[in-house]
C-alpha cells in the first residue's frame, strides 16, 4: 500500500485479511484460516489456447456444503442461512478491546463463475460474492470470538454445541483462537447482520485507488452518508463514487467512515499481487497458487463493530493455497 509520492506505507501479508480506513481499531491483520477448500466447475473449455470457464457447484456436486460455490445451499449448521460455506468460521479478535471481537461466517451469495487457463494455472477471474455473518461475540468469549475445535477428543469447546464431538477446519498454529470448525457454529445470539461482499479472486494483481472527494481526500470505498457524523443511508448501504449518486438529502455526502486504509490515512493505492500455478494443471496435481482481492465492506449499521472495524472501507486479503484439477 503506497501514499502519494509512491512511498511505501505497510506491506500487505499472504494470509492476512484487511479491513477499514485509517480508524480501524482491531489489530490487523486477521489471520486467514488455512485449509478452506472451495471447488468449482469447468463450464467450457479451449483445448487449444487452454481457456476455462468456471461456474458453481452444489453441496450435491461436491459431497458437502462447505467446499460447494453454489447460492441457495441448505446450511444445517445455520438454520435459515443459505449459501455455500466459504471457508471455515474466521475469528477476528481485537487485544484492543476484546469485547469488540467478532466471529464471521462466509456465504456464497451468488453462484460464482469465472475464468481461468489450465496451461499455466492462472485465474484471472473468480466471482465468489459472500455475504459475511457478523458474531459479536466478544462480550462472552473475549479474544476467542468463535468457538474452538480442540482437545482430546475434539469437541466444541463453546457454543451451542459445547462438549460435542467435531472436527478441525484449520490449524491450532495459526493463533490463540484456533482451531475453528462449522461443527461448531457461534451462537445465534450474537448475530448482528451480513455484509455484501463484492469478493472477485484472480491470480494476477487487484489494484485500488483513492479518491479525493468534497467530504474527505482518500476514499476507496465511498457510500452516501452524513458529511459530519459517521451515518450512513441504509440498511442496504448506497455505494458511490460521487456526491451526485447521493440523493437522499439527509445522506448527501460520498465517503467513507474514516478516510485512507487499514490504519494509514494517507493511502492512495491498495495493490495486492497474486501468484498463478505456472504449471499445466491438467495432470491433478496440487500446484501452489495465491488468490488475491481488493474490495469495498458496506457498514454493518451495528455501532459497536463498525467503530471498531472502521467501516465502511477498503478491504483486501491473499489467499496462498493449491490449485488441482479433479475428475
Amino acid at each position: 500500500m503506497k501514499d502519494d509520492t509512491g512511498a511505501i506505507l505497510c506491506n500487505l501479508a499472504a494470509g492476512g485479511l484487511y479491513f477499514g480506513g485509517a480508524g480501524v481499531g482491531v489489530p490487523l491483520p486477521s489471520t486467514v484460516p488455512d485449509q478452506g477448500s472451495s471447488i468449482t466447475k469447468i463450464s467450457s473449455c479451449n483445448a487449444t489456447t487452454g481457456a476455462l470457464t468456471l461456474a458453481a457447484t452444489t453441496d450435491t456436486d461436491t459431497g458437502s456444503n462447505r467446499t460447494c460455490t453454489a447460492a441457495g445451499v441448505i446450511n444445517p449448521e445455520y438454520p435459515g442461512k443459505t449459501g455455500c460455506l466459504f471457508g471455515p468460521p474466521l475469528p477476528i479478535p481485537n487485544t484492543n478491546s476484546a469485547a469488540t471481537s467478532t466471529c464471521v461466517v462466509n456465504r456464497i451469495s451468488t453462484n460464482a463463475s469465472g475464468a481461468a487457463n489450465c496451461k499455466d494455472g492462472s485465474t484471472s477471474l473468480l466471482s465468489l460474492p459472500l455475504a459475511s455473518d457478523i458474531y459479536l461475540t466478544g462480550p462472552t468469549d473475549g479474544l476467542i470470538p468463535c468457538p474452538r475445535c480442540a482437545g482430546t477428543p475434539t469437541t466444541c469447546q463453546a457454543g451451542p454445541n459445547t462438549g460435542q464431538p467435531c472436527t478441525p477446519a484449520d490449524s491450532a498454529s495459526l493463533g490463540a483462537a484456533y482451531p475453528t470448525s462449522h461443527d461448531c457454529p457461534p451462537a445465534a445470539a450474537a448475530f448482528v447482520g451480513s455484509l455484501p461482499i463484492g469478493f472477485n479472486l484472480s491470480s494476477g494483481t487487484q489494484t485500488r485507488n483513492s479518491a479525493d472527494l468534497s467530504a474527505q481526500p482518500f476514499v476507496f470505498c465511498g457510500f452516501c452518508g452524513q458529511q459530519f457524523a459517521p451515518n450512513f443511508q441504509g440498511p442496504p448501504a448506497v455505494p458511490c463514487t460521487s456526491d451526485a449518486q447521493c440523493t437522499n438529502t439527509t445522506f448527501p455526502k460520498c465517503r467513507q467512515r474514516t478516510s485512507g486504509a487499514f490504519g494509514q490515512g494517507p493511502a492512495r493505492t491498495i495493490t495486492e499481487n497474486g501468484v498463478p500455478a505456472n504449471a499445466c494443471i491438467s495432470d491433478g496435481a496440487k500446484h501452489n497458487s495465491t488468490l488475491v482481492s481488493v474490495f469495498c465492506i458496506p457498514p454493518a449499521f451495528n455501532a459497536t463493530v463498525d467503530s471498531a472495524a472502521d467501516l465502511p472501507g477498503p478491504g483486501a486479503v491473499g489467499l496462498p493455497g493449491q490449485a488441482q484439477f479433479l475428475p
